[in-house]
């Protein structure tokens, strides 16, 4: 009872206690659910019509882009090659989605039968690389195909090696070969039923083909507005006004940045350059005094590693391959500077010969008990070769496939730098007829059967030493920069004090987060490596301040500090943003200058007219109403007067046309009619796709409304 009164006396403090613990109870179930979902959101890609893209699922379509790639092509990626591979992931992904949210809301979607109609036809776009499974006409080969998921099926689980990896690389080419063909077929279902709505009449047919071919010749007399000298002022009012009217040019899709940057590219030093050139002396001395080369090479820099074998000119680097031709056996070059990769080299040839550029070869593969047995059986294929017994017979004995195969220079020397390599190209090389050959450990009976053509090959020492500026060099100016940024604390004093300092600051305008580096515009690829300093810019950066200083550049050779000047928000550019502000004054300037133009050609009705006014005579032929005459006099094209000409009747002079670059009057010398034959199928078939293409831009309003978000730069 006590307890109870107690409880009673204390009742509202005590439900203040339970609240408070029941309030931080669910608080921090809150802010957990809030961290996992911030968490989450973190590992987000980007997302489409609220369909999401984790960075493991792109990671993993990227990384299977890239194998398949690779396989293709049996080469590996560049950086620059991996960055366009994940735009083209990232952009088969949203057209997929924006697309397949349209199918969903129409219910349109690829059956399996509509697939295996695919594979039968064997035209469907995904299917053209198998290359593995294409008919001597060269198209995909359904029954390939089949034949060869029988035998995985059948394998899969027995095969082992070289044999396990090859059919199972075959299988990973299919299954993705697969997943494109049901995207390409949901993707051509949609664009079919889009280009069903847009119809193209013989009517529209017949006036598309007369504005191709029937053409005018005319007179032309133009009065460039860039010849106005009298003064225009442009007001914020008439400015905002031309931004309502193009408006819908300025939207923006996603946020933009302006950004400005230094880049500091960092090069060797005087001291540098001279204690290279002291090495590379050394070098020199020690090839001239015969020590051996391998030796001498191996212990360098060099970028360029030695080969024991004789090399085609091609496999050296240009340079040296300049020079190779001219050198006798045993000269040393002294050492020079090729400009063109910036590098120091010394070049020794050790022997010049000529020999088989592709070889035909078949070998098997000698194996027994113990040294005396391999021996004893590798005199007995060599004994059975000579008295006329076939390779393949032998071969099969052992259980071995013997096939022949051609070999090239080229592929022989790829692997020239490797010691067993080397004793292979060799044995091809010297050998004729039968040779053997000891090869990692194995036995070899190789039947040369035949060589083709012929060319010098070099035995040759490069020592290649890039030009490389040193750590102080570096750190040297790293301190530079640095100190600069500790007296120029913002954008605006940066940019002040910049030149003076010897550094260019340079601009870069409406910076997209899709860009892969500081200063990549689509036709740059910008500074290697400066991820970091992208992030920066759109998740820490505040306009007005200055990043710290980056390390970059492909070989870690640039120091980039950034700073941020303007934000562009997804919707819309302001009227007053540099380059929106630039293109409304052109459009207005013209505007003004058109009334001027008019005023003075007012009341002109010949070209003779015009010329008096100041106007520029020239002769337009084969202009039509198809392709926008370029009016020579202005350097633009003008829309205007390709209508104006349609509109004028031979003899006749239209009156003043007003384009985008000049003030124009017109004398149709004559309207001529075109030589082909119209065929109304042709015609219309054509003018439909043409509309299609037009139409095409619909997908525009589609990413539009997608609400797309595209988060790669943070990963």
């Amino acid at each position: 009872m006590p307890v109870i009164q107690k409880i009673r006396n204390h009742g509202v403090w005590l439900i203040g206690v339970i609240g408070l613990a029941l309030f931080a109870f669910i608080a921090e179930e809150f802010f957990r659910s809030l961290e996992t979902t911030s968490n989450h959101s973190k590992q987000q890609v980007g997302e489409v019509y609220g369909e999401t893209l984790s960075i493991q699922d792109f990671q993993e379509m990227v990384n299977e882009a890239t194998e398949v790639y690779k396989l293709r092509s049996g080469q590996n990626l560049s950086d620059a090659m991996q960055d366009q591979l994940r735009d083209q992931v990232w952009n088969e992904f949203v057209v997929y989605q924006l697309v397949k949210h349209e199918t969903d809301a129409l219910g349109l979607y690829v059956t399996d039968a509509e697939v295996q109609d695919a594979l039968v036809k064997g035209t469907a776009q995904s299917l053209q690389a198998l290359s593995m499974f294409q008919s001597q006409q060269g198209r995909f080969d359904y029954t390939a195909l089949q034949t060869f998921l029988k035998q995985y099926k059948e394998l899969k689980g027995k095969a082992q090696g070289e044999q396990f990896e090859q059919i199972e690389t075959v299988y990973r080419l299919w299954k993705y070969a697969e997943k494109q063909l049901r995207k390409e077929l949901l993707l051509n279902k949609y664009q079919g039923l889009f280009s069903m709505s847009i119809l193209a009449n013989p009517i529209n047919a017949q006036a598309a083909y007369d504005d191709r071919t029937n053409t005018t010749t005319a007179v032309v007399a133009a009065l460039p507005y860039a010849a106005i000298t009298d003064k225009v002022e442009v007001t914020d009012e008439e400015l905002k006004a031309a931004y309502e009217k193009y408006k819908e040019n300025f939207r923006l899709e996603s946020e933009l940045r302006d950004v400005k940057y230094i880049d500091v590219a960092v090069t060797a030093s005087a001291a540098d350059k001279k204690a290279l050139d002291e090495e590379m002396n050394g070098i020199y001395e020690k090839l001239v005094a015969g020590t051996e080369p391998a030796v001498v090479v191996g212990g360098s820099n060099s970028t360029v590693r030695f080969a024991d074998m004789p090399l085609s000119a091609s496999a050296f680097p240009y340079d040296v391959r300049q020079r190779l031709d001219s050198m006798s056996v045993g000269e040393v070059k002294k050492p020079y500077r090729n400009m063109g990769d910036n590098t120091m080299n010394v070049v020794k040839l050790l022997g010049k010969t000529t020999t088989a550029d592709s070889i035909l070869y078949r070998a098997v593969f000698v194996q027994g008990k113990d040294e005396a047995d391999v021996q004893q059986r590798q005199d007995s294929i060599l004994n059975a070769l000579r008295g006329g017994a076939k390779m393949k017979q032998i071969a099969k004995a052992y259980g071995q496939n013997a096939d022949s195969a051609w070999v090239t220079s080229a592929q022989l020397e790829q692997g020239a730098s490797l010691p067993e390599n080397v004793k292979f190209a060799k044995a091809l090389y010297e050998g004729n007829g039968l040779t053997t050959l000891e090869l990692n450990g194995n036995r070899l009976v190789i039947e040369i059967m035949q060589k083709k053509g012929s060319s010098p090959k070099y035995l040759a020492a490069v020592v290649k030493c890039n030009i490389n500026f040193s750590k102080d060099t570096y750190n040297e100016a790293k301190n530079k920069l640095n100190l600069f940024l500790a007296k120029n604390k913002d954008l605006a004093a940066v940019e002040a004090a910049a030149a003076k300092a010897g550094y260019q600051v340079v601009n870069l305008p409406n910076f997209s987060s899709a860009s892969h580096n500081i200063g990549a515009d689509g036709r740059m690829p910008g500074v290697a490596g400066s991820k970091e300093a992208l992030r920066w810019v759109f998740d820490d950066a505040k306009v007005g301040e200055v990043s710290k200083m980056y390390d970059c550049g492909a070989a870690n050779d640039h120091i980039l500090v950034v700073g941020l000047s303007a934000i562009h928000e997804k919707g819309y550019m302001p009227w007053d943003a540099e380059d929106v502000k630039s293109f409304l004054t052109d459009v207005v300037t013209a505007e003004k200058k058109a009334e001027l133009a008019s005023k003075k050609l007012a009341g002109v009705k010949t070209i003779e007219a015009a010329k008096a006014k100041g106007a520029v005579v020239d002769t337009l032929k084969n202009s039509n109403f198809f392709l926008t005459p370029f009016i020579a006099a202005t350097q633009a094209p003008e829309a205007k007067v390709a209508a104006a000409l349609a509109a004028t009747k031979a003899n006749e002079t239209s009156g003043v046309v007003l384009g985008t670059a000049g003030a124009y009057v017109l004398k149709v010398v004559s309207h001529d009619k075109g030589t082909g034959t119209f065929d109304k199928t042709t015609e219309t078939n054509m003018l439909a796709r043409q509309y299609v293409q037009i139409a095409q831009s619909a997908f525009l309003d589609l990413a539009h409304n997608a609400k797309i978000v595209d988060n790669r730069y943070k990963f």
